[in-house]
């Protein structure tokens, strides 16, 4: 119960400093329709109550992905890093992380970049510009996702409100990808959040010899993580229902996931190498034209169908995916 647990006091420090931007602070509660139910299923530890927001609201509806970190990544963190994160935007998740200098931030400018939405937690008032090195990327954040954080105004980072804001980070998500960190570090913190709070936790190994590879490498010691070595291995886990692209231009050939409705799902198992025209399909589906013509549309944009005249037929990528759907035994229609 709440009543176990004693919260940290709030230090307001006498030179206290109004927000400066023209963005409001809003103030989002429990009984809001923006907060997040999650956020009340924190395992032992007490749920926030109340949390202050700039930005965009927040999304209940849209699941979360935490990716966590070292401050001081390296190369092949970095590069893995902003990999994973590209591929869980463009598998639909938000990407949530602290606003800390390095892993932390990579997650939030990769998802920018991506065009993604990103929430951003931190451990002061809103209106304290900590870290400093990371003052452009906060900014972005504020026009294009999500600040939020516990503290009020004028609250300034201490010790313990790292810990604090790192159970909120864990709640917001439905799993938690570390990426580098020590045993010690704030990564493995919010790992353990995570754990406690029933949620899933991911872990990228590293090299014995690299002091930043060893909270990750325990945690999969110990089973506590998955081991993650290629997107596909958190998706499988959090949405087993994307099937995969491997004619993605834009991803320079990799695979990249993607999400089928039904009705696409549908178009696919029905063509063929023979030319089907837009009203076959509609007859042999029952599809109203418009629908039809927009699961198309997106089909086509991604690789799995081509028109030919005024008919389309399936591609090679979209006949990989097919296969790998009926191997599944997927349902044609969701």
């Amino acid at each position: 119960m709440r009543s176990e647990f004693v919260r940290p006091p709030l230090l307001i420090p006498d030179n206290f400093v109004h927000f400066p931007e023209k963005n409001e602070v809003c103030t989002i509660c429990p009984t809001d329709e923006e907060w997040p139910e999650q956020l009340n299923e924190l395992g032992g530890e007490y749920p926030p109550d109340r949390l202050f927001r700039l930005g965009l609201p927040l999304d209940p509806a849209v699941r979360m992905v935490a990716v966590v970190g070292t401050r001081r990544p390296t190369v092949a963190g970095m590069e893995i890093a902003e990999e994973l994160t590209r591929g869980l935007v463009q598998a639909g998740f938000v990407i949530v992380s602290g606003l800390a200098v390095g892993i932390d931030a990579i997650a939030h400018k990769t998802t920018l970049d991506a065009g993604g939405r990103t929430v951003a937690v931190i451990g002061c008032g809103l209106d304290q510009a900590y870290p400093n090195r990371n003052n452009a990327l906060r900014k972005r954040i504020m026009k294009n996702g999500t600040l939020i954080s516990e503290y009020e105004l004028g609250i300034r980072p201490r010790t313990f409100t790292f810990p604090q804001r790192n159970r909120i980070i864990a709640g917001l998500s439905c799993g938690v990808v570390v990426v580098e960190g020590g045993y010690q570090s704030g990564a493995l913190n919010t790992a353990r959040h995570a754990l406690q709070a029933n949620r899933e936790v991911f872990a990228v190994p590293g090299s014995v010899r690299n002091p930043m590879a060893k909270g990750p490498n325990a945690l999969i010691k110990s089973s506590q993580a998955a081991l993650v070595t290629c997107l596909k291995d958190i998706t499988d886990e959090l949405a087993p229902g994307l099937v995969w692209s491997d004619l993605s231009s834009a991803s320079g050939g990799t695979p990249v996931a993607i999400q089928l409705d039904g009705v696409e799902r549908s178009i696919l198992h029905l063509l063929d190498d023979v030319p089907v025209t837009h009203d076959d399909i509609c007859n042999s589906l029952n599809l109203e034209p418009g629908r039809s013509a927009v699961a198309l549309s997106r089909m086509e944009v991604r690789g799995l169908v081509r028109r030919r005249g005024a008919a389309y037929v399936i591609t090679g990528g979209g006949t990989r995916i097919r296969s790998e759907l009926e191997e599944r035994r997927s349902p044609v229609m969701s």
